[in-house]
Order: structure tokens, then C-alpha cells, then sequence
């Protein structure tokens, strides 16, 4: 590939208690062009590739691509995300299944709402991240997470509803429709880590 930049990440990150290497490459090539690519080279290193239909598109915008190491559990997946013409943001990103542990729920910065489900728990060296999806309305989310977090003495930031604050800390609550009549909730954290 042509690369025109490439962003460091040395860091391991650990989605759903697995941990993940992450990083990220522009290159001078079509999406279109990448995908068959990498899907050849996975294949040429011995690695099974499940069909187009077995393949989870979990990014917006972009094409994902998974191959897995069936002997080590490992996973490697690469999301081609278009960016001019002939120039393509590439995330790689490899998983090691093997080293997966349970992830609970004492390093959550907040409380779920009830009927949470899909929750997933993303942690880096520099923030927190907690997903999910709830059988909830947008007031029913504000209002919860303005109840839960003030009584943990988290302050929301004047003027906006989505930013509270606590003693260097700040917590960014995201949310919006999904299928189903429930909506996806997003809360990153950022600061220092809380104790668990």
C-alpha cells in the first residue's frame, strides 16, 4: 500500500474483556481495490475468512473485513473508511480471544438504567467507555442519568446536557434511536480512573 500517514498506537485496548492492538494508516488506494487485498492476504497467511454474509458491517460509512486464526484466537479485522478520492483512512486492528476475561461491572463510572442489554465496556489507557442499548425514551435517559449521577457528585456542565464533571473528570453521555423502539447509549469517561 501507499501510505501517506500513519498513526502510532502502542497502547492495548480491551473491548468486551478482550484485548485489542489498534492502528491506523491513510494509503492511496481505493476502498473498493483494499478489500479483495486483504482478503487475499488473509487467506494467503492461512487465516479463515467468513463469507461477505457472515461479515459484521458494525461501522457507518465504512467496509469491515474480519479474518480469524482459528489455532492462537485470534481475530484480525481491517475497516476502510473512503476519505477523498483514491485515499483511505485504514483501521487495523488484531484480537487476542484467547487472553479474554469476563469484564464486570466494577470499573463502570456510572449505574446502567434498567433493561440495559449489549453492554459493552471499552478501556484505554486515557478513558473509559461504557455502550449499551435501553427500552428507554431520550427524557427517560436524561432524566436517569441526571438523578444517578448527581447523587455520585457529578456535576453537569452549564448549558450542556450531555457533559457532567467531577474533582478532574468528565463524563460525556451520548445517545440516540435504534431499532426496535430502543436507543443506544454511549458514556465515555475521561480523567482519572475510578476506584473500583
Amino acid at each position: 500500500m501507499r501510505v501517506l500517514e500513519q498513526v502510532d498506537a502502542s497502547e492495548v485496548v480491551e473491548a468486551g474483556g478482550v484485548p485489542v492492538v489498534l492502528r491506523a494508516v491513510v494509503v492511496k488506494e481505493r476502498a473498493e481495490d483494499l478489500i479483495q487485498r486483504f482478503a487475499d492476504a488473509f487467506r494467503a497467511g492461512g487465516l479463515h475468512v467468513p463469507p461477505g454474509a457472515e461479515q459484521p458491517q458494525l461501522a457507518s460509512g465504512a467496509a469491515m473485513l474480519t479474518a480469524i486464526d482459528m489455532y492462537r484466537g485470534i481475530t484480525f479485522t481491517v475497516i476502510l473508511q473512503p476519505q477523498d478520492v483514491g485515499v483511505t483512512l485504514v483501521y487495523l486492528g488484531e484480537a487476542n480471544h484467547t487472553l479474554r476475561r469476563e469484564p464486570g461491572t466494577e470499573g463502570d463510572v456510572a449505574s446502567l438504567p434498567p433493561g440495559a442489554r449489549q453492554v459493552l465496556r471499552v478501556n484505554d489507557e486515557g478513558s473509559r467507555t461504557l455502550s449499551f442499548l435501553v427500552p428507554m425514551s431520550a427524557g427517560e435517559v436524561d432524566a436517569f442519568y441526571a438523578q444517578a449521577l448527581r447523587r455520585d457528585g457529578w456535576r453537569r456542565e452549564d448549558g450542556d446536557l450531555t457533559v457532567y464533571t467531577r474533582s478532574g473528570e468528565e463524563l460525556r453521555i451520548v445517545h440516540e434511536p435504534a431499532e426496535g423502539g430502543l436507543r443506544s447509549v454511549v458514556l465515555v469517561h475521561r480523567g482519572r480512573s475510578p476506584a473500583p
